[in-house]
């Protein structure tokens, strides 16, 4: 059968989406008119049949915002529709467009679960990874949280670490302000064959007694937040992993995407192309699961 549209629908639709998009800045009609190219005398017919059915609220500065009905809408719509189900095309078409593997992690009752993967991430391992978790402890953890704020960030530091965490409050508020402004994290390869977060967070999840576990983190150095960075140097950097986070309707930082790349010397216009990637992708995740970035408002 022929595709059938409805432009009346679409102008609806034009209407909510442009006010979901300035939700914390009510639009006057002209503007919404004006945004959308719709005559005014149309416009003020979608926008009275809107506030009469608590779709949009009119205020007393006869601006319009969106109304108390849409938000009975959008707890059915969570209730009826797993974020999850939504972010995972999301997570492969990452894969897709970088040809690197990707995970998918999200932050539950103080640890970091893995709860999408897309491609392998090492070469003969047999590990899935969906599923597993991880503490979020320091050094582990920082990229699932930076993105809700400096007290999120506080309340883990003030965990006792799993190793000695060398450097200063200020130090890494400004990794955190530098990540929340370009809307990623790169962690970059140490000196040793793997990342240091990498090597910590496989060995107190390796099962091993607590005695040689907490022997071999002695043989592990200290953190001191050097490994992250937004702003490469030189014309090549030695990449694991790049973050970018993905946030709710409450602006909260639900879930986060990570690109593994475990590879050394890569130039930097390729880094900056994958950094752009990751965060266009995340923001329009953001947007599927109708959350909102309070770091780009």
């Amino acid at each position: 059968m022929p595709e059938r549209r409805s432009p009346p629908t679409e102008r609806v639709a034009q209407v909510l989406n442009l006010l979901a998009e300035h939700a914390s800045t009510p639009l006057s009609l002209a503007v919404i008119a004006d945004r959308l190219e719709l005559s005014k005398p149309t416009c003020l017919g979608i926008l009275t049949t809107l506030t009469e059915t608590g779709f949009v609220h009119r205020g007393e500065d006869k601006a319009y915002r969106l109304g108390p009905t849409l938000t009975r809408l959008g707890r059915a719509a969570e209730g009826g529709v797993a974020p999850l189900d939504v972010l995972l095309p999301y997570l492969h078409g990452l894969h897709r467009d970088l040809g690197l593997s990707c995970l998918l992690t999200a932050l539950r009752d103080g640890e970091m679960v893995v709860v999408g993967r897309a491609g392998t991430i090492a070469v003969g391992r047999p590990r899935d990874l969906v599923g597993e978790r991880f503490p979020a402890v320091p050094p582990l953890g920082l990229p699932e949280l930076l993105w809700n704020g400096d007290q999120a960030v506080d309340s883990w530091l003030s965990r006792p670490p799993l190793i000695p965490v060398t450097a200063t409050r200020a130090a890494l508020r400004r990794l955190t302000g530098e990540a929340r402004e370009a809307g990623f994290l790169i962690e970059r390869l140490g000196e040793a064959p793997a990342a240091r977060n990498d090597v910590l967070a496989n060995l107190v999840t390796s099962g091993m007694p607590d005695t040689i576990v907490s022997t071999l983190r002695d043989y592990l150095p200290a953190a001191d937040w050097d490994e992250y960075t937004t702003r490469p140097p030189g014309e090549t950097v030695d990449v694991a992993t790049i973050h970018a986070p993905v946030h709710d309707h409450q602006g909260t930082q639900h879930y986060t995407f990570s690109v593994v790349v475990g590879r050394r010397r890569v130039p930097t216009r390729t880094c900056a192309t994958w950094t752009r990637t990751i965060t266009e992708t995340a923001e329009a995740a953001t947007k599927a699961i109708g959350g909102w970035n309070p770091w780009t408002r």
